[in-house]
Order: structure tokens, then sequence, then C-alpha cells
């Protein structure tokens, strides 16, 4: 039964709202890389599971599949007992979208889906309802982290499986290291003949993803790719770490990447 699921693109669900705008990002990355679509019922803090998850989802499946074409359309329901990163791992799930909405829990908290994605492998999107999903332009601020090279692999692959044209936005720092990683970012989009340009940020690297995301609309770019925060500190804690204020205030979909300690634990 868990090869059902193997390798699709989950989108995060309840049975309160249909996530729009998630679904048309995750069947245009399913068209373009070949992969099934899961709607995952998510119940966190919940003591009991919700009948109407399975009822909803089968409706779902049966209301969408004519549209998607060879594109299969699954959904899993986690239960209260589950724990949400052993089965993003256990499914090898490819990526995972979030439509934020106000009204419905706990896609109204920002921080509490950040908090559940800490240790996931694969990167995450949040869009809201109504936002044009398309990738032809993607933003790709970058800081002094070495872990900031990652943005590279999925800068070139959107850029060969979607044509995208790659922004690249180095921080503006006093060292290097923020120039080194856009080189080799850039180094390895040339390799495939990926369209790209440079432009250059006013900020630092603790705020250029900040810088971005005020910039993106006037910009028109369609997508903001961003890196989680390595660790959270007291002032993550207490005010919120930079992903949560970047995805809050910014006005095109957000594509998350995550630190891997394992590579860069010796790194500073």
């Amino acid at each position: 039964m868990a090869e059902k699921f193997k390798q699709q693109i989950f989108v995060a669900a309840c049975p309160g709202f249909f996530p729009e705008t998630a679904f048309e990002m995750a069947k245009q990355l399913a068209k373009a890389y070949s992969k099934d679509i899961c709607f995952l019922g998510i119940c966190f803090g919940k003591k009991e599971l919700d009948s109407s998850y399975a009822t909803t989802f089968e409706q779902w499946v049966k209301d969408n599949q004519n549209d998607c074409g060879e594109i299969g359309i699954n959904y899993k329901v986690l239960t209260p007992s589950d724990d949400f990163t052993e089965v993003i791992e256990a499914t090898e799930a490819s990526m995972l979208i979030f439509q934020l909405n106000e009204k419905h829990a706990p896609f109204n908290k920002t921080q509490t889906l950040l908090d559940k994605c800490r240790d996931l492998r694969i990167p995450y999107f949040f869009v809201r309802e109504g936002q044009q999903i398309a990738f032809d332009r993607i933003l790709v601020p970058v800081g002094f982290l070495m872990e900031e090279r990652e943005k590279g692999p999925f800068s070139s692959s959107f850029g060969r499986f979607f044509d995208s044209e790659i922004i690249l936005m180095p921080a503006k720092d006093y060292g290097t290291k923020a120039r080194q990683n856009t080189d080799s970012i850039r180094t390895l989009i040339e390799k495939s003949n990926i369209k790209w340009q440079e432009i250059a940020a006013t900020k630092d690297s603790f705020k250029v993803e900040l810088e971005a995301a005020q910039l993106a609309p006037s910009m028109n770019v369609d997508l903001l790719m961003i890196s989680a925060s390595r660790d959270y500190g007291l002032d993550d804690i207490l005010l919120g770490p930079k992903e949560r204020k970047v995805i809050n205030r910014c006005q095109v979909p957000v594509m998350v990447i995550n630190p891997r300690g394992d590579l860069y634990a010796l790194c500073g």
C-alpha cells in the first residue's frame, strides 16, 4: 500500500476548503516532472480522526481526475498519532504544498506549518488563494551560508523543466561568501544554458530574502526561493524566524528549502 504514495507531489489539505491554488501548482509541477498528486490530510493537535477527511478527499479525486489527464490523483490522511516527518520520508514525497487560509487551522498559522517542516529534506511551498501560478521567472536571493548553494540544483531544475528565467540576487555583504555562492549557482545553471540575470541587493545576508519578498511583485516574478533558518535563536522564537516574515509578507508563492545539516555540519 505504501508504494501507492511514492514520490508524489503532496497537497496538504483539510475538509474545510478546497486548496485550489495549491492544486493548480501541483498540477503544473506534476505535469513537468511526471509525478502524481496526493491530497494529504493533516489534523495536527486533534485527538481523534475526523471521518469527513476520507469522504471529502474521495470526492475531490473524483471531481478533478478528468481534468488532470494522465496525472494520477490519490489521497492520504494522517492520523493524530502519525509522525509528520516520518510519513513524508516513508512516502518519498517529491514536494509539499500548503495553501494558507485564515479561517482553517492549521493553515491559518504559518509558524505551525514551518515547525512541522523543520526536518524535511524536500522543498515545500506556500501559496495563497488567487495567486497566479507560473514558473517563468524565479527570484533567488543568495546569502553567505554555504547551504545557499542548494538553491543551485533547484534553479537548474526549474530552468530545464519549465524554461524558467532565474534571477539571482546576491546579498550586499562586506565579505565575499554571498558572491561566491552566487557564482557557484550561476556556473551550475549556465551548464544547462538556462536563462538568468543578476540584480543587486541593498540588504545584507540577514535581510536579503525580506528585501526580495518586498520587490517580488514589482519585478513580475512568479516564485521566490528561500532557505529556512539553520537554527532558531531567541529572537526567532520571540519574534518569528525570517522565513515566516517572508512568507507572510510576500505576494507571490514562496518555495522553502531546509538546510542540510548532514552536509554542512563542519561549515561555519
